[in-house]
């Protein structure tokens, strides 16, 4: 796979990567609907139609996402992006570990920065205007938030070697992490949510209480951070 990527030419990789991004966020859009049918308590209130706005600014992440992505790509080739192609099962955990932590608490630096009153009414204030979450709020951002939370990514990437396959666990565990927060029901039982509490893990309604108090609950994966600077509320 990594073979077939590196002798793809650059209008190549493009097409990929924005297939790619394009087939996640319908994906994302396919398990709402999933989650709609299996969890929704109250038949009587279907869901709001996604408005244009919402259709917009979602198409504009999915490229975003994909130009970013091929910017990764580019600093691949040109050595700046290194990656572990024989790494041991131990080295792929402690490597997945460390993205997650790394990026939870960049995210949660960035996020915190970006509720600062000057910058939210330049971008985050859009990811808030829609209250009734469902998962295409997961794409509907201003362009320049999701420039800043994925340039992150890459960043990262250009600052430690990460095995391949930690890396594509990260990724898949980042959407879900996304999904289920922006899911808009309770997607575990409350004995699950207080397990995952216990391992400072970050469950669905964790998010969807930030998304109630905007003040709070500012991390994507633990609640480290939010713990540890006091920005925690129980879920």
């Amino acid at each position: 796979m990594l073979d077939w990527l590196w002798h793809l030419s650059f209008n190549g990789a493009a097409v990929v990567f924005l297939v790619l991004n394009i087939f996640i966020f319908f994906g994302a859009l396919f398990s709402g609907v999933i989650f709609d049918r299996c969890l929704s308590r109250d038949e009587h209130k279907p869901r709001p139609r996604i408005t244009s706005a919402e259709i917009i600014l979602s198409a504009s992440t999915v490229c975003i996402n994909a130009a970013i992505t091929a910017i990764g790509w580019l600093l691949w080739k040109a050595g700046y992006i290194r990656l572990d192609t024989e790494a041991s099962l131990g080295i792929v955990v402690r490597d997945t570990l460390v993205l997650l932590l790394l990026m939870d608490l960049m995210l949660y630096i960035l996020h915190r920065i970006a509720h600062l009153p000057v910058f939210y009414r330049i971008a985050h204030y859009k990811h808030h205007e829609y209250r009734q979450v469902r998962v295409v709020t997961l794409f509907v951002m201003h362009p320049l938030e999701a420039v800043g939370f994925g340039s992150l990514w890459v960043a990262l990437l250009c600052c430690f070697t990460f095995s391949v396959e930690s890396v594509i666990i990260f990724l898949n565990l980042n959407l879900w992490f996304g999904i289920l927060a922006h899911t808009g029901h309770r997607v575990f039982p409350p004995v699950v949510v207080r397990l995952l509490n216990r391992l400072y893990i970050a469950s669905p309604d964790f998010h969807k209480e930030h998304h109630n108090d905007e003040a709070v609950n500012m991390g994507f994966y633990t609640l480290i951070w939010d713990r540890l600077f006091d920005t925690h509320r129980r879920t």
